[in-house]
């Protein structure tokens, strides 16, 4: 089965998105924005990453 990009670009918002919702509502305020910085971050890290190894 192929997972076309928007579909997979879509899952990919709705868990980032969700996690943080998830967090918030568990561990209150100050917890979801710190999971919203690290998913920043991280996806930062995924595309600098991916921007490299096309110029190779």
């Amino acid at each position: 089965m192929v997972i076309q990009r928007s579909t997979l670009e879509f899952l990919i918002v709705a868990l980032v998105l969700g996690s943080v919702l998830a967090t918030t509502l568990w561990l209150g305020y100050g917890a979801g924005v710190l999971l919203l910085i690290g998913w920043g971050v991280a996806g930062a890290m995924i595309l600098k990453r991916q921007a490299g190894r096309k110029r190779d």
